[in-house]
Formats: C-alpha cells, structure tokens, sequence
C-alpha cells in the first residue's frame, strides 16, 4: 500500500489530539485519504499538510462524530470497536483503527438520504421566528402575499419567487413544504461553499444567514474568504456587516445577525 506525504507539518507543535489525527490520516490507503479530503474540499491529493491535520481534528472533535482523540480517547475508541489494544498493540492506530475511524468520519460527512447535511431543529427554529409567518388571512391559517422591506413579494416564512404572484394563498402546510425546499437550497450552498469543518451551530447558522441574504451573498463574502481559512472568530465577526437593505439599517437584520452570530460561536 503507498503512503501519503506528510508536509510542512511540524509534530512538536500539534496537540495531543492532533497528533493522533495525523496518525489516523497517515495509516488510510492513499485513495481512502483523497476520498476523505474531497469531502472535506482540501486540496492536494496524496499529501497531508497542516490544514489537513487541524480539519480533521476539529471535524472529529465536533458533532456529530464528538470523537476523542486524545491517548486515553484513542484507546476507548479501540476497545470499543473490538480492535486489538493489548501489549504492543496499546495505543497504536494501525490500517484497521484508521479504517474505523474512516467510516465513521465519511458517515457523518455525508448524512443520510441524499448525503445532504441537514440544519438541526434549533437552526430551523431560528429562521423561522425570524422570518415570521406573515400575512394571515382573517379567520383561517392561510397567509398570503406581502411586499418584504425592499418590496420583493413574499409568502409564507418568508419565500420569494416567480411562483409568488400577488394575492396568493396557500396553507399553513404549503408555507412549511415550501420553508422545507427553501431550506434545502440554503444547505446545498453552504456545503458547496465552505472547505472547513463546521459544527452543528455553525452550519446553521451560514444556512440562516444564505435563507435571508441567499447564495450570492455568502459566496461573494468576505465572511466566507476568512473562514476558508479557518478563521472561526473572524468569521463570526463579519455577520453583523450584513444589516442593510434599501441602503438603510434593519432593526431586524441587527437582530437577526446577532443571533446567528451567537449560534455560530455557541
């Protein structure tokens, strides 16, 4: 089996976990190491430098793997999973243990169904107390269509589009399958933009954040250039530039980047 190039990586500076991060990613058989790097959107395939350790590390640490990779982690990890951690073999990741640590990783990474990553229930509540379910029609649970701030015509928890034409009405269950798709879009593009691990709380945040502002925003952002770089706290920060429309500040755009800014470093 041919092994990766480790580069630029200097071992007497990693933290414990980080260097048995190092340990699992130089253990993969090259193709499973270039699977697990496309999926992660790092570049240079067959070679394992500094962003590669600290990617991986930080995805394992996080949810939904909450994995621990310190010695002691390692070796709960192995017994576990029924792989050989007695005499010699104590704390050692050989082919077997990266390739359990492998499964699990690509699991997480690619979800279920459709291998989206989905938003979690607290970032769904997010964006719909913030969008609202506006313009209910007297005596039903119907809402239909309404001008936004900047005068886009809007239905439901905040859907736009040709489909919304004035004077439309539709469900309570409409509003929500349409929340549903929209939100499915808003995922789509933030895991086609970003190329660093993302907690739970982050993720859904930047979907909130592209469900208000939409795909073109975040792509076009200097929020996203400074995460790319794993930059987390600087990310954070540039959430409350987005606060305008029409030119002018919205009180609830403030709110609302305040929000998704705390969620982002929860």
């Amino acid at each position: 089996m041919s092994t990766a190039t480790v580069q630029n990586v200097d071992r007497t500076t990693l933290s414990e976990e980080e260097r048995n991060a190092l340990a699992i990613l130089a253990a993969l058989p090259i193709a499973d190491l270039d699977a697990l790097k496309a999926l992660l959107r790092l570049s240079t395939p067959g070679v394992i430098g500094p962003q590669t350790v600290a990617t991986f590390a930080k995805l394992c640490a996080g949810p939904p793997l909450s994995l621990d990779l310190s010695d002691a982690g390692v070796n709960a990890f192995k017994q576990a999973n029924g792989l050989g951690n007695a005499g010699p073999l104590a704390g050692i990741i050989g082919a077997q243990t990266a390739g359990v640590y492998y499964a699990k990783v690509v699991a997480a990474l690619k979800g279920g169904g459709d291998g989206a990553r989905t938003i979690d229930a607290e970032g769904l509540n997010l964006i719909k107390n913030f969008e609202g379910y506006a313009q209910v029609v007297r005596g039903t649970t119907n809402v239909t269509t309404y001008l936004d701030a900047v005068g886009v015509p809007t239905i439901g928890y905040g859907h736009t589009g040709p489909d919304v034409t004035p004077n439309l009405v539709i469900t309570q269950a409409q509003a929500e399958a349409l929340l549903q798709s929209d939100v499915r879009g808003a995922e789509r593009a933030v895991t086609a933009a970003v190329t660093v691990a993302l907690s739970d709380n982050q993720f859904a945040a930047l979907v909130s954040f592209v469900y208000n502002l939409g795909a073109g925003t975040l792509q076009n952002s200097t929020l996203l250039s400074v995460l790319n770089t794993g930059d987390y706290a600087g990310a954070a920060d540039q959430f409350t530039r987005f606060v305008y429309a029409g030119g002018e500040v919205l009180q609830g755009l403030v709110r609302r980047r305040d929000a998704e800014r705390a969620l982002f470093l929860a």
